[in-house]
């Protein structure tokens, strides 16, 4: 379960094409460290996870990934697109301990204030069917 948002929900390697935008803006938004929960299902207690987001200097986001209590390596995130309202991220590759393989996520949330939630889904890395799919809930906890 631990793996379920690598998700992020969150400073690594990021693909080009995937800024809006300089410095400012509405990517300033997601820059900070956000805390939350994964669930696989409504009635799941979820997963923990931190996400640090952080502009750089090409004026596009990247982010990190970790698990609070688990020795799993942070995961990178990639932003593929973004706006004020809402964010688009692709996570991984990584292993999820809840699927027993590598995986990548896509995970597609709405932010509104400090409060970020949404929709994920994982995918083998060389693409094919859905492997899982889930919900999950975060707040910025500092800028």
């Amino acid at each position: 379960m631990r793996s379920l948002l690598c998700a992020a929900l969150v400073v690594a390697a990021c693909a080009s094409g995937e800024k809006t935008g300089t410095t400012g803006g509405p990517g300033q938004k997601y820059v900070g460290t956000w805390e939350g929960r994964s669930y696989r299902t409504p009635s799941d207690t979820g997963v923990p996870w931190q996400v640090i987001m952080a502009r750089v200097a090409d004026g596009t986001l990247r982010g990190t990934l970790t698990y609070p209590g688990s020795t799993a390596p942070p995961v990178a995130i990639r932003v593929r697109e973004y706006s004020d309202t809402s964010i688009v991220e692709e996570f991984g590759p990584y292993h999820s301990m809840v699927a027993g393989k590598d995986v990548v996520a896509r995970a597609v949330g709405r932010v509104a204030g400090d409060s970020l939630n949404g929709t994920f889904e994982m995918r083998p890395p060389e693409g094919g069917n859905v492997i899982m799919t889930g919900t999950f809930r975060g707040r910025r906890v500092s800028p």
